[in-house]
């Protein structure tokens, strides 16, 4: 094994009574130290993020929780010595294992096979009936968390997940990695010892295969596999086949324990827990499938034990350049949940959300959207903006033609200077469920009408009068009609038959229409009204095989209560979300002719009218695509990364904007965009003139809640 990476600067030298000797890896919880104890052994120091700790009361409870692993049996697992907080910053101190990761070994000499495989699947399985009769559940159990140590394989990182869920005002990380989440976790339910033999099952298929076990493409085709369909069980060999197969059922009851899953593979009868002599017998079994050491000149994997926690967490906004190609891997150890960018554009599968001009993934850890087939399942969806990161999707209030180009409300009469502390609306709402401000006048153009939080896993709706906001599972996304009469949502909930649909609401009655969409693997996403409110807009995408593209979209028509669906075959588009043109009478969307963007409009059965060529790359737009007037639409500006770039609807560059944002909240007025931007610890959003003059604050969000949040204006009639 090669040396652990040299300290930085900023690390301390020591954490409690352990000195730090090196680096052993890093990840979206804090950092891993090789540590020497007081009496010279040497101790894996995960020392966690400062930002996990927001108050006294909330660190003693996170260490409290976390000190429950110190009492897990060590068979199999990598003991946790202490626990403890160092410079407000909570520490887990653990046996350092000299071994590399199952994921790594996998990865190097290739699936495991045979007896080491068998005894593999022992070796952890034992750890997991340690964890669970500790009365914890590991909740992130994967290849990465199984450490291969001359003794043999050692379970690491139990106990932190149980820390992290109960202890909900210190962290908003996702919790779990989604090639081995389970049914019940994506269903949004509490999850219990059976969702860790989901995925110890996942992890063995994974070391006979070196392949996960549902795929590890795009979030919802994976999410689609892990709800709907079996996984390829052929590289196992009996007994250890069945077993696996029985871990894998959809139904958590269905599952086999961890001790009869142990007793099946030692031959024994399942009918009662293994005592420790037999775990002890077992674990001595297991020793012997401690991996081969690396062939002659190949450095081997860094040590990560106890592997820094890759909970995925969608990251940062987007980085400006081309999109992200479709069926871009997934990083392999699940650290982020976002593809790397390249060209070109990533294609969402089921429930990825949209914005206006890239794709949004959506998924927090129980709150994905999948194609569920079969009605009674949840399906939940969540935000993930730009090329690959986490953002709203947009809410396409559409404009109205012919609307006057002069401003609904001017922000204020003298702009303030740049970096001026900016003035805020009349009226501030503390959106609930987090720590996010909204500032109205009621003379805006605009107004917030719903908001997701936590990557859209909860979507709050605005009363049709007054400040208050309602939290529903109901619908993926929820738009309100610039007449604030109707709600147009994309439903949790597919049929029976297994078609997805919309919900048409009457704002003033609540009464409520579904509407039937498209049948899966095809479901519905970005609703937006179209400017007289006469017709509602979706997008359809489609999951095929290990990938997904797009389909089409779909045209409703809101007094006959039924929709149009119109599948488009053009190769250069399906990138993208569909929107309205400023009239009402077509839709346009992204086209790519290798790098190169423009955009096409369709009318309302799908045949094609105009192409705008060479426009600007696709902008994060989270609300309206086309200004109120209809005659004007943004992009980035080629190779000006600073600005914003203002097309009319003819395709003639208009203006640069000089505001460097990468996400907007849409237009404001036909003389302002509202544009996100950093300040201080996190982001605010903010109306801009053409000239590039921030004037007043819509909107303020910490820099954790802006990765994950979303908010749908609706613009006034």
């Amino acid at each position: 094994m090669s040396d652990p990476l040299p300290l930085r600067p900023g690390d301390p030298a020591r954490v409690g009574d352990y000195e730090l000797a090196g680096r052993l890896g890093e990840g979206g919880q804090g950092v891993v130290y090789l540590g020497v104890s007081p009496t010279g052994a040497a101790v894996a120091v995960k020392l966690l993020r400062a930002d996990l700790a927001q108050d006294e009361e909330a660190l003693a409870r996170f260490v409290r929780e976390v000190s429950t692993a110190e009492r897990v049996a060590t068979f199999c697992t990598a003991q946790v010595i202490e626990t403890g907080v160092a410079e407000q910053r909570p520490y887990i101190v653990s046996e350092y294992i000299d071994g590399p990761t199952l994921a790594a070994v996998v990865q190097r000499d290739g699936p495991r096979q045979g007896s080491a495989l068998h005894r593999l699947a022992i070796g952890t399985v034992t750890a997991l009936v340690a964890i669970h009769q500790a009365g914890i559940v590991h909740r992130d159990f994967k290849p990465s968390n199984v450490l291969l140590g001359a003794d043999g394989p050692r379970v690491i990182d139990f106990g932190i997940a149980k820390a992290l869920d109960k202890t909900s005002t210190i962290t908003s990380m996702v919790v779990g990695t989604p090639a081995y989440m389970t049914p019940e976790q994506l269903g949004g339910e509490q999850v219990g010892p059976a969702a860790d033999m989901f995925a110890w099952a996942g992890t063995m298929v994974f070391a006979a295969t070196g392949e996960a076990p549902f795929g590890s493409d795009t979030l919802p085709a994976v999410f689609h596999r892990i709800m709907s369909l079996e996984a390829d069980l052929g590289a196992l060999s009996e007994p250890l086949r069945g077993i696996v197969a029985d871990c894998l059922a959809k139904d958590p009851a269905a599952r086999p324990s961890a001790g009869e899953v142990l007793m099946r593979l030692l031959g024994q009868s399942p009918a009662s827990a293994p005592a420790p002599a037999l775990m002890a017998e077992a674990t001595a079994v297991a020793r012997a499938s401690a991996p081969p050491p690396p062939p002659t000149g190949t450095p081997p994997p860094v040590a990560t034990s106890p592997a820094v926690g890759t909970s995925p967490v969608v990251g940062a906004p987007p980085p400006v350049g081309p999109p992200t190609p479709v069926g871009a891997p997934w990083p392999a150890d699940g650290s982020a949940w976002s593809p790397q960018p390249s060209s070109p554009a990533v294609i969402p599968g089921p429930g990825e959300r949209r914005t206006g001009r890239a794709p949004m993934i959506t998924a927090a850890a129980a709150a994905a959207v999948v194609l569920v087939l079969g009605g009674g399942y949840l399906v939940a969806q969540a935000a993930a903006k730009g090329t690959g990161t986490p953002t709203p999707t947009r809410t396409s209030d559409a404009p109205v033609a012919g609307r006057s180009t002069s401003p609904a409300a001017t922000p204020s009469a003298t702009a303030p200077s740049p970096g001026a502390t900016l003035p805020t609306g009349d009226r501030k709402i503390n959106l609930p469920g987090s720590s996010i401000a909204v500032y109205e006048n009621d003379g805006d153009p605009i107004k917030l009408t719903s908001y997701g939080l936590d990557y859209g896993k909860y979507v709050y709706v605005r009363a049709r009068s007054g400040n208050s906001f309602s939290k529903t599972g109901k619908y993926f996304e929820y738009t309100v009609s610039n007449d604030g009469l109707r709600g147009l949502g994309t439903d949790t909930l597919y049929t029976k038959d297994s078609y997805s649909t919309v919900s048409l609401v009457d704002r003033r009655t609540g009464e409520t229409n579904t509407i039937r969409m498209s049948r899966a693997p095809v479901y519905p996403t970005s609703p937006q009204w179209s400017p007289d409110g006469t017709k509602a807009l979706v997008t359809l995408n489609e999951a095929v095989g290990d990938s997904s593209k797009g389909y089409g979209y779909a045209v409703i028509d809101v007094a006959r209560r039924s929709a149009k669906i119109v599948q488009v075959t053009d190769k250069d588009v399906g990138h993208w979300t569909y929107f309205w043109r400023g009239d009402g009478k077509a839709v346009g969307t992204w086209a790519f002719k290798g790098s190169v963007p423009s955009i096409r409009f369709y009318d309302l059965t799908g045949g094609p009218l105009r192409t705008l060529v060479q426009v600007g790359t696709p902008l994060t737009v989270d609300g309206d695509d086309v200004s109120p007037s209809g005659t004007r639409f943004v992009t980035t500006c080629s190779g000006d990364d600073d600005k914003i770039c203002v097309w009319t609807t003819e395709g003639k560059e208009e203006t640069r904007i000089p505001f460097p944002s990468e996400r907007l909240v849409g237009w404001y007025d036909d003389q302002h965009v509202a544009a996100w931007r950093k300040k201080g610890d996190g982001y605010e959003a903010v109306v801009v003139d053409f000239q590039g003059v921030a004037s007043r604050v819509l909107a303020t969000a910490k820099d954790g809640e802006y990765q994950k949040m979303y908010l749908r204006y609706t613009r006034a009639s």
